[in-house]
């Protein structure tokens, strides 16, 4: 379910007026997982 706060934190409609979700992105990217996920694959570009 990270995919919809992703999108909106690169369309700059996700910012400190909403501080859980920036927690919960935040979470994401301190995962293990993810970053090992990013280390095989490419860097995550969501609009680019």
């Amino acid at each position: 379910m990270s995919f919809p706060v992703e999108g909106a934190a690169t369309r700059r409609g996700l910012d400190a007026t909403r501080p859980k979700l920036m927690a919960f992105l935040e979470r994401i990217h301190g995962r293990p997982a993810y970053k090992r996920a990013l280390e095989r694959g490419a860097p995550y570009t969501l609009l680019g």
